[in-house]
């Protein structure tokens, strides 16, 4: 009889264990139930990618002879036009000549001057001096840069090869210039690259956008979040994504008919990060709702079975 009482004490002890660690009688998390209201806007679908500003024509502009500069009449950030003179120069021999009569005095000086023309640096196309690298008495080569000049800028984003079906010539993008968020660009897609670019092991396209209008503060190479439509549709009924459960065309949502939340079936159409459309089944601020689990805290110490109770704080 002892050992079969001793065999009992275990068995229940056992059970008892059982029940504590692997959570047989463990009551269910708590809900808590969201609502929501159908409302009415704007859905813009879009694939966001990362770029820069760069030239569309790029030209460095190199002296015509080797020399001296002798004025500069532009710097970086004019717009000059094409055949515009930009600058003056000195060939070597011209420079050794005028050096040698202005220690004669200015008239010597004067009539060399007059006699022996500057040569002149011309801007071959209409742009933007992006770059200056000389000043007045600078002896060039004529493998030295003096200018670079940029016609117009241009966007190139680089777009995820997973991305780049949704990508078309002619579609529009919205650009943003990363140091002033709170303007936005409208831009044009003008070029999809064939040959593919590879950032940190993830193969890319690089993709070139015309811009509508370009801003007065932007420069070459600032970084630059492209957002390319893909799909837009105005004034239309739209629905927290949390709310619906379901892809493609049907979707289901909650509904209170007399107290009790029923399953309704609705037509859905595109969705962003957001929100889903609602085609039919749903009218303008109607309210729908869902279950949510609420996660208790988990307290701190430990209450098991073995755990030894904590002494009073003195």
């Amino acid at each position: 009889m002892k050992i079969k009482f001793v065999l009992i004490a275990v068995v229940l002890v056992i059970i008892s264990l059982s029940i504590y660690f692997f959570g047989f009688g463990k009551s269910k998390p708590n809900m808590k139930l969201e609502s929501s209201k159908v409302f009415r806007g704007d859905l813009i679908v879009t694939v966001r990618a990362t770029g820069s500003a760069i030239p569309k024509n790029r030209l460095e502009i190199k002296p015509p002879i080797a020399g001296r500069v002798e004025s500069i009449l532009v710097n970086e950030g004019n717009h000059v036009a094409r055949g515009k003179i930009i600058a003056w120069m000195s060939s070597t021999e011209r420079a050794a000549l005028l050096d040698a009569a202005r220690a004669k005095g200015e008239e010597e000086l004067k009539k060399w001057e007059d006699f022996y023309k500057p040569t002149p640096v011309i801007s071959p196309l209409r742009g933007l001096v992006i770059a200056s690298n000389i000043s007045p008495g600078q002896t060039v080569t004529q493998q030295d840069i003096l200018y670079v000049l940029s016609d117009n800028l241009m966007i190139q984003a680089k777009v995820d090869e997973t991305d780049l079906s949704k990508i078309k010539i002619g579609q529009l993008a919205n650009v943003t210039v990363d140091s002033y968020s709170d303007a936005v660009i409208q831009a044009k897609v003008t070029h999809i690259g064939y040959e593919a670019v590879t950032e940190n092991n993830v193969t890319m396209y690089n993709v070139d956008l015309e811009l509508k209008t370009i801003p007065e503060y932007l420069r070459s190479g600032m970084s630059i979040t492209i957002d390319f439509i893909v799909s837009e549709e105005r004034d239309v009924l739209l629905l927290a994504n949390e709310f619906v459960k379901g892809k493609s065309e049907k979707g289901i949502v909650l509904k209170k008919i007399e107290g009790e939340l029923v399953e309704f079936s609705v037509s859905i159409g595109k969705s962003d990060d957001q929100n889903t459309v609602i085609l039919s089944g749903l009218e303008e601020n109607e309210v729908v709702y869902r279950k949510k689990k609420i996660q208790e805290e988990k307290k701190s110490g430990s209450n098991g079975p073995f755990s030894s109770p904590k002494m009073p704080k003195r």
